[in-house]
């Protein structure tokens, strides 16, 4: 019981880290200065400590999913995702990957003073899907605990 309800403890906490580096967006415009550099300094640094404890929690989903299924007899298929919930999760870390690689492209191009712009906007626009993404996964999986309570 303890391991299952690690996942969503640790879930609702990197959702709401992941919601306040989403802040960033807006407030990047507002900044000038040595403020905008400590800004995206620390938004670089809290993108990448987001996504290794993301990248734990779904694997810890996936652990806790296995193990489910093989005490319920599913053998091999336990592996798997059993709902969106799960696929959803693994949509989400694999977007996750995505942005990081695009913001770590982003902070190279800006470093050669290299146009970095499409990238940019790449950057922000998977953000923008894992953020909608994050509402569907969170609702899902309250439904799912909800099962495996009951």
């Amino acid at each position: 019981m303890v391991i299952l309800a690690l996942h969503p403890l640790f879930g609702v906490g990197i959702i709401i880290w992941m919601y306040k580096q989403y802040g960033y967006k807006k407030s990047r415009q507002e900044l000038r200065g040595e403020m905008a550099k400590k800004a995206r300094t620390s938004h670089e640094h809290s993108g990448l400590q987001i996504y290794r404890f993301a990248l734990a929690s779904t694997i810890l989903g996936i652990f806790i999913n296995a193990r489910i299924g093989y005490f319920a007899g599913e053998g091999i298929i336990g592996l798997f995702p059993s709902g969106l919930h799960g696929w959803f999760g693994i949509l989400g870390i694999v977007l996750l990957t995505f942005t990081i690689n695009k913001g770590k492209l982003v902070k190279k191009q800006r470093q050669e003073r290299v146009s970095f712009a499409l990238n940019l906007k790449r950057h922000s626009r998977s953000s923008d899907i894992i953020m909608i993404l994050i509402v569907f996964h969170a609702f899902l999986g309250f439904i799912y605990l909800f099962k495996l309570i009951v």
